[in-house]
């Protein structure tokens, strides 16, 4: 700062205490004395506290903080007049004015032999009772001064307010070169110990923050100098008496600020000042005397330079504000180089900047900057920080930031419970919502994940399709003692059982600081498929599939999905559901009742398309949306007792199904009815349904999908009641045509609404059907199906009430395979069949698993899948039901896309080191595709070569197999190192770009060979090609070719071969 300049300068606290503090000093015109103040900012409060002032101090032109560990509050401030004094700004110095005191304010007086302002000030880190100052110009004095104030501070008997143990480093102890003219007549009135630059004007010195003995300094003939203070010397250089004492020097205009970087001893920064030109900022190392490193341009007039650590440097400019600035450095043996990473600006005042200072970084990086404007503002705030990524064609990702908190959601952050996140309790899935009766219960999905982490150490992992052990409660009890059981049921893993959404709140912020990004981290699609293959999630167990996903977010998407799959798997078996040249193996409700997909004779797959275009078709002339019958399709003759009503004329006609197909169907329901398992025999059709006779036994085949063949129906009805959902077994026994166990059930219930609904229903039941159709009961009742929450019982009473089927079937709250069960026992073939239509309608543009009965694992369910993908991400469950599908029943484009996830999946498994995982899909997905019917011819159409390793057909590997044998060579070697093209199958042979001779996977290089200190490696003769230009070679070649070190040349990026410009290192 000019003598003529007036500003106020702000430093930081070098003792980074908490909270931070500060000072200002300086005067706001020349025309009034400066003053210094002592402030603490107090984050958490939003407050700024002045703890010290000292006033009536003159010009201030300079200031600095001392680094003293014993003495905390000294401050060092250069005045026009050219003394420099040192203040002891305690925060005891509030009360100066108010109380008498003892301790002096004025520390130290530093005074030269003329009078001239003091430019610039300096502590020294390592021992801070050195002191540099520098002067402005005086013709027969010098300039830079080196004072030592030990005695001066001492003598002071100011109270220690730092570390009394403190000693100070005898080592670093500096000669006195001084001449007698400097002699001072008191202690607090030190001499200089060491003179440098006569007849010079300083415009700014700093002490090398890592080393005791070297200081810079810059003068006003445009030179910045290094001295080292340990052999001061007055003899006269050959460059001239300035020079004198230095080791280095560059001369450059960028004379001002000089700011030595905090860890790295070489790196310092300055600028220079131009005026009405903008400002450059040039980076030194005091090891390349004479030029610069590295730098760069500032809008307006630079202010002052900050580090705010090691890798960012703050510039403060008047106009522009202040910006941050990265540099960016690299060093190792061959090379070392400095860059500019970016800039941000972080302050833009509305008015001129005087000056700014950053706290000291906290240990997770945090920072904040205190600036000073014109008009006597002071203003902090945090800096905050950007992070740069950077990454490469391998997959390496490179981090530049001040600091970087991981967070790894299988890992739970150490935290204070005021930054807990809401606490979730586990929610068990709701009765009223379950899916289908396969979904498993509480109980049993304890049991399967306690016998799976059993076998998984103690056996091999479970054969294709087993089903784990039913347990009963003692059994189940036993279990719970497991490690993993215990894990999953005491919520030591945490991502059990959570609701991302308890972390958000109304606004979508995430609560709970970085344990709730953790957490909701957690229920990222990646992560849950990564734990899910963690836990057994595969081919091999279908129910374990089910219980592991019902512990993990999403899993009321696959809520009794995975369980409807195992039941279809072994109700709908190849065995029991082929005949006459149709197979109904694993298909679903609609292609057993309209018979498309079923031929397996010419094995016609069914697509997306086909599919949305026979729906077309058969509802050509009709309504899209299905029309149910107009006021009842059902009429009441007596009290509970329904009958199919009395079809229309004008109904149109079903078209009749093939006999062929008829016949078949009547042997597969007789082959099952003889089966010892129960779970493959068909249904019983109710006796008033309206349908043909060749059409009932698609019905039995169709409650045999459903789960409702009439086996276990009583035992059903009583487990719904053990486990409390009796709504859901009234709805069984009443659709059944149980009246009198429905009302028997919501009488017994413990919920008075069940009781209340229960009575309700017997007396409206024992009314006439006349007293029914009044409009005082339609008005009524009606509104009290309205108020009624549970879906079972609404559905109940609406048909007492007398509606329509439509109000039982378009209940999307009830689950479909018990809707499609009443629709089985109630509809005739017409009303079925629109009915039928009306979901695959919505099943065409649905992306839920849940309506997956009505294909089954038809071709057309693998673009719900796609859609499902779409939807959620969740490519493991997609690619694990793709495996089940025949492929012998899907077309090229569905094999393509069912191949595109596999790859994909075995992808992800080997990116997460899930090598024992992967293995077993592969081995899994091999075997379905064998029990499927997958051809052999198909997967060995790709042959390979035996000598060049080229692909080739089977055919032409066919023939050159012949043409060997009959030339007596059937098995030829490696060819030499002239031939071009393999003498097997006439394919060009691949050479190395680097050595020209052939990839020999069998033999390393010939260089190698040589080389006997060269430790061999399996992938050296491995032959590795760029995917861009295809050249390629050895790896032993090429790899250094790209990383350097190939016969000592350094890395090159582009590819070695002669006219190619592909820069194959960068892609």
């Amino acid at each position: 700062m000019s003598a003529s300049e007036s500003r106020r300068i702000a430093l930081s606290d070098p003792h980074a205490v908490s909270p931070p503090r500060f000072v200002v000093g300086g005067q706001l015109s020349q025309m009034v004395s400066g003053d210094i103040k002592m402030y603490e900012w107090r984050k958490d409060e939003g407050k700024m506290a002045m703890l010290g002032f000292q006033t009536e101090v003159g010009q201030v032109r300079s200031l600095a903080w001392s680094p003293s560990p014993v003495y905390r509050h000294l401050l060092a401030t250069g005045v026009s007049s050219g003394k420099t004094y040192i203040f002891n700004l305690s925060p005891s110095t509030l009360s100066l004015p108010m109380a008498a005191t003892d301790v002096p304010q004025t520390v130290a007086t530093l005074t030269v032999k003329h009078t001239r302002p003091v430019s610039s000030i300096s502590f020294s880190t390592q021992d801070p009772n050195y002191l540099a100052t520098g002067l402005e110009r005086h013709r027969s004095d010098s300039s830079l001064l080196i004072w030592d104030i030990h005695d001066a501070v001492a003598a002071s008997r100011i109270p220690v307010d730092g570390d009394p143990d403190w000693k100070r480093p005898e080592a670093h102890r500096l000669k006195t070169t001084v001449t007698s003219s400097f002699k001072s007549t008191s202690l607090s009135e030190p001499r200089p110990i060491q003179a440098y630059c006569p007849s010079e004007q300083i415009t700014s010195v700093a002490f090398v923050p890592t080393v005791p003995h070297q200081l810079l300094a810059s003068s006003s003939n445009k030179t910045i100098r290094l001295y080292d203070l340990r052999v001061p010397t007055h003899t006269t250089p050959r460059e001239g008496a300035n020079m004198a004492g230095s080791s280095a020097q560059w001369l450059t205009r960028a004379c001002h600020g000089l700011s030595p970087n905090p860890t790295d001893q070489h790196l310092f920064a300055s600028y220079e000042s131009p005026p009405g030109q903008n400002n450059t900022v040039r980076l030194w190392d005091t090891r390349k005397p004479g030029t610069d490193v590295l730098n760069f341009e500032v809008l307006g007039h630079v202010l002052n330079l900050r580090w705010l650590d090691a890798c960012r440097l703050g510039v403060g400019g008047r106009e522009a504000g202040i910006s941050i600035w990265d540099i960016v450095r690299y060093s190792s043996r061959h090379e070392e180089w400095v860059t500019l990473g970016g800039i941000r600006e972080i302050v833009k005042p509305k008015h001129t900047l005087h000056s700014f200072t950053f706290s000291p970084p906290t240990q997770s990086g945090e920072a904040d900057v205190m600036y000073v404007l014109r008009d006597g503002t002071i203003s902090i705030g945090p800096v905050g920080f950007a992070s740069v990524l950077s990454s490469s064609s391998r997959g390496d990702v490179a981090i530049c930031t001040s600091s970087l908190t991981i967070l790894d959601p299988d890992i739970t952050l150490p935290r204070s419970k005021s930054d807990q996140p809401p606490a979730s309790q586990p929610k068990d899935l709701d009765p009223i919502y379950r899916r289908n009766k396969f979904q498993l219960p509480p109980e049993r999905i304890t049991a399967i994940l306690s016998q799976h982490s059993r076998s998984r150490s103690s056996s091999p992992a479970p054969s294709k399709f087993s089903r784990p052990v039913n347990t009963d409660g003692a059994n189940t009890k036993e279990l719970a003692g497991d490690a993993m059981t215990k894990s999953f049921m005491s919520g030591d893993r945490d991502w059990y059982e959570h609701d991302n959404e308890d972390l958000i709140n109304e606004r979508g912020e995430i609560l709970g600081g970085y344990e709730g990004w953790r957490k909701v981290l957690g229920g990222d699609v990646s992560v849950v498929m990564r734990r899910r293959a963690m836990e057994g999630y595969g081919l091999g167990n279908l129910l374990l599939n089910a219980a592991v996903a019902s512990k993990h977010p999403g899993k009321y998407k696959l809520a009794g999905v995975w369980e409807f799959l195992d039941h279809l798997i072994r109700a709908m078996t190849p065995a029991l559901s082929s005949s006459g040249g149709y197979s109904l193996a694993h298909l679903g409700i609609y292609p057993i009742w309209t018979s498309f997909g079923t031929m397996d004779i010419f094995s016609t797959p069914l697509s997306p398309d086909a599919l949305r275009e026979k729906l077309v078709l058969s509802q050509y002339g009709q309504d899209r949306r299905p029309s149910w019958p107009g006021s009842r399709s059902a009429s009441v003759t007596r009290a509970g007792t329904f009958t199919p009503r009395e079809r229309k004329a004008s109904d149109r006609p079903l078209q009749d199904v093939d006999p062929d197909y008829i016949s078949a169907i009547q042997s597969i329901n007789e082959a099952r009815a003889a089966a010892n398992e129960a779970v493959v025999h068909p249904g019983t059709v109710h006796a008033g349904v309206s349908s043909s006779s060749g059409r009932n036994g698609l019905r039995k085949l169709i409650l045999t999908v459903c789960g409702e063949n009439g086996e276990g129906e009583k035992s059903e009805v009583e487990r719904l009641i053990k486990q409390g959902e009796k709504s859901k077994a009234a709805f069984k026994a009443f659709f059944r045509g149980d009246e009198s166990e429905t009302v028997k059930i919501l009488m017994t219930s413990e919920d008075q609404n069940d009781n209340l609904l229960g009575s309700t229903i017997a007396g409206f039941m024992s009314q006439s059907a006349s007293a029914r159709g009044s409009e005082y009961f339609n008005l009524h009742w009606r509104n009290l199906v309205r108020r009624v929450d549970d879906p079972h019982i609404r559905a109940i009473l609406s048909r007492i009430g007398g509606e329509d089927w439509e109000s039982v079937l378009e209940e999307e709250s009830i689950p479909l395979l018990d809707r499609i069960a009443v629709a089985v026992q109630h509809l005739d073939d017409q009303e079925f069949s629109q009915f039928l239509r009306g979901r695959m309608n919505r099943f065409t543009r649905s992306a839920s698993l849940h309506m997956l009965p009505l294909t089954g694992l038809a071709p057309p369910a693998l673009s719900l899948l796609a859609r499902y993908l779409a939807r959620t991400g969740d490519l493991q469950t997609v690619t694990l039901l793709s495996a089940f599908f025949p492929p012998n029943k899907l077309n090229d484009a569905e094999k393509e896309m069912v191949e595109r996830w596999r790859e994909t999946y075995r992808d992800m498994l080997d990116s997460w080191a899930m090598w024992s995982e992967r293995c077993d899909f592969d081995i899994k997905w091999g075997q379905l595709q064998r029990t499927l019917g997958s051809k052999e011819e198909d997967l060995s159409m790709s042959r390979c070569c035996p000598i060049c390793n080229n692909p080739v057909s089977k055919d032409i590997e066919q023939r050159l197999h012949q043409k060997n044998t009959l030339r007596g060579t059937p098995s030829v070697g490696w060819p030499s190192e002239r031939t071009t093209v393999c003498m097997y199958c006439q394919n060009p042979l691949p050479r190395c770009d680097i050595c020209l001779l052939h990839v020999d996977p069998y033999r390393p290089p010939s260089d190698v060979l040589e080389d006997t200190a060269y430790i061999n490696d399996t992938i050296d003769a491995a032959y590795v090609f760029c995917m861009t230009c295809r050249h390629g070679g050895h790896a032993c070649h090429v790899l250094p070719w790209f990383e350097g070190d190939l016969d000592g040349l350094p890395p090159h990026v582009v590819c070695p071969v002669a006219g190619c410009d592909c820069e194959c290192a960068d892609i």
